[in-house]
């Protein structure tokens, strides 16, 4: 869904009205290609400038504590440029999805400067640009490689290509001469400018005539800024919720009403059936707010759901994988048996045994009539060692039976878990399916990554990571533990070797921690495990409870899906153990 030119004209002469001569405050991010603009105005208005290619939109979002991710390096950038700078006009480009923000600010020695902020809503090629007085490009949001686009610093602005034939066209009911002249009629010039409005006058089956009155209405109410915007959807706007996913045409916004609303998920209509619902506004920037930022919204939700369905997807992928390389594992091992007869006839036959390259003929001990048996051998090795290396395949592969078998039964009770949950990983509509079904995958292993509350998230550079603690086990063992998603990944992927041991608290937001292991011990002491268990305990968010379930693994079970945020991993294998939350009395230090 794209801004109509109306709508968009609608809010920019909206936030025009409110925001020129007023200071910005800063330039916050809102996270996924999403600006603010924040204003020194009487309200502390805000001006949303969201970049996302497939919902990029320009509006006033009004006073409210907004839930600000750290900046990114252009929201960084752009705020030290912009912050104190005051808005001398925002005007839209003529028939063109391009809006141009002026400032004027001071520079360091008390000189006025000039910067132009351009934003080009097309699309997926959307960006924000930032002019010096002359047009040059300072810098820009997105690098883009295509050959419609390819923004590049230094350089002189240019405006997008392809709207040439709108050149002159004034911005008011003076069009309507120039739109029967240049494309025919006020049809063939809606489909050019407006594809929503054009769409409408083929719905309502209007005539020359009437499709030139839709366009004079148009034109007067982009000259008076008379505008009654409405948004249309499949369901009545607070009735839609995640889970939702709206086709092309389910949910629009539309500067005035439309003459005929289509069908729910259809292209045009004809007479009768039902019509999308309709919610009328007092505002474009509030019309666009509701039905973007809905579908923003419903679309987020489906991506995140997207996400996990994969990750349930991929986990029984693989161990379907693995449960059929452990099948023929466990079919070779108990083929060992032939290893056996092949050693117990080489030393049955060593006095007649015939030596041919790296084969040995020698009678079948079985075999009553002594039928010769060709057994692969050595030729650099005598016969009896070669006898005792048979022995020896012969005994691994008995012993491999058992450890196969284990495991093998292990992988299939996990698949079977997986499986399980593939149909609620399909089947998720709402956030509280979705926190059901993280539950369950951290259950089998994955831990996610911690999710700050909402209210407690503020706009702050990212920080390098902190120093990683370090305690000392009563067996002299290293205990490491992180605590940040960032410093989590660096100390188990980084820093941690694939035979170091590696402890969560389970199903909780918490520290990964790991016990170095430099003699390679294939278990920990039960006295470091302890300790071990207890830190982990201690810093997640079971800090409270008296036992916590602490998951424990080497290093070399812990993998990382590419995607996965930052503290979120997957264990291959893993056993847990019940610890009260504590930390040692003995000191920490820092490495």
């Amino acid at each position: 869904m794209t801004m109509d030119q109306f709508l968009l004209h609608a809010v920019v002469s909206e936030a025009a009205s409110r925001l020129v001569e007023h200071e910005v405050l800063r330039v916050v991010s809102l996270g996924r290609s999403r600006y603010v603009l924040r204003f020194t105005t009487p309200s502390r208005d805000n001006l949303l400038l969201c970049v996302r290619p497939d919902l990029p939109r320009l509006h006033l979002l009004g006073a409210r504590r907004l839930d600000e991710e750290p900046p990114d390096r252009f929201a960084a950038w752009l705020d030290q440029e912009l912050a104190g700078a005051v808005l001398a006009s925002l005007t839209k480009r003529p028939w063109d999805r391009v809006v141009e923000m002026r400032f004027r600010l001071r520079d360091r020695e008390g000189g006025a400067v000039e910067r132009c902020l351009v934003f080009e809503l097309l699309g997926r090629s959307a960006n924000l640009f930032l002019l010096d007085a002359r047009g040059v490009v300072l810098g820009y949001c997105r690098d883009l490689r295509s050959e419609f686009r390819t923004p590049t610093a230094g350089v002189r602005y240019q405006p997008p290509p392809g709207r040439e034939t709108l050149d002159g066209i004034p911005v008011g009911p003076e069009a309507i001469d120039v739109a029967r002249d240049r494309f025919g009629g006020a049809r063939g010039f809606l489909e050019k400018v407006s594809p929503l409005f054009a769409r409408d006058l083929d719905a309502a089956a209007a005539d020359a005539a009437a499709a030139e009155r839709r366009l004079a209405a148009l034109l007067e109410a982009t000259r008076s800024d008379a505008w009654s915007p409405v948004v249309y959807s499949v369901r009545p706007l607070h009735e839609m919720s995640e889970g939702e996913v709206p086709g092309r045409n389910d949910l629009l916004v539309s500067p005035l009403p439309l003459l005929a609303p289509p069908r729910p998920g259809n292209e045009s209509v004809g007479d009768g059936g039902p019509r999308l619902a309709s919610t009328a506004f007092d505002s474009p920037s509030a019309a666009t707010e509701a039905g973007f930022g809905l579908l923003e919204r419903l679309r987020d939700f489906k991506d995140l759901r997207d996400h996990h369905e994969a990750l349930v997807r991929r986990e029984i992928e693989r161990l379907a994988t693995l449960t059929g390389k452990l099948e023929d594992e466990l079919g070779r091992a108990r083929a060992s048996d032939r290893y056996r007869r092949l050693g117990e006839a080489l030393l049955a036959g060593l006095s007649r045994a015939r030596v041919e390259g790296d084969t040995a003929v020698v009678p079948d001990p079985y075999d009553a009539a002594g039928a010769p048996m060709t057994v692969p051998i050595d030729p650099a090795l005598p016969l009896p060692e070669n006898a005792r290396l048979l022995f020896e395949r012969y005994k691994k592969g008995k012993r491999g039976v058992i450890t196969i078998e284990k495991r093998l039964q292990a992988v299939r009770r996990r698949l079977q878990e997986w499986r399980a949950l593939a149909g609620p990983a399909a089947d998720t509509r709402t956030p509280e399916d979705l926190d059901r079904l993280r539950d369950e995958m951290a259950r089998l292993g994955l831990v996610h990554a911690t999710r700050a509350p909402k209210s407690t998230r503020a706009v702050r550079p990212k920080e390098e990571p902190t120093r990683v603690r370090r305690h000392t086990s009563p067996d002299g063992l290293s205990i490491l533990v992180g605590r940040s998603g960032q410093e989590n990944d660096t100390l188990t992927f980084r820093v941690a070797s694939p035979w170091d041991f590696w402890l969560h608290a389970a199903d909780r937001p918490g520290a990964h921690v790991i016990v170095r292991n430099p003699q390679r011990l294939k278990a920990l002491p039960e006295r470091t495990l302890k300790l071990a268990a207890e830190i982990a305990a201690y810093h997640s968010g079971a800090r409270q409870e008296s036992r916590v379930d602490v998951h424990y693994t080497q290093r070399k079970h812990v993998h990382k899906k590419k995607g996965m945020p930052s503290g979120q991993v997957l264990l291959r294998r893993f056993r847990t153990i019940q610890a009260t939350p504590r930390l040692p009395t003995s000191s920490v230090e820092d490495v």
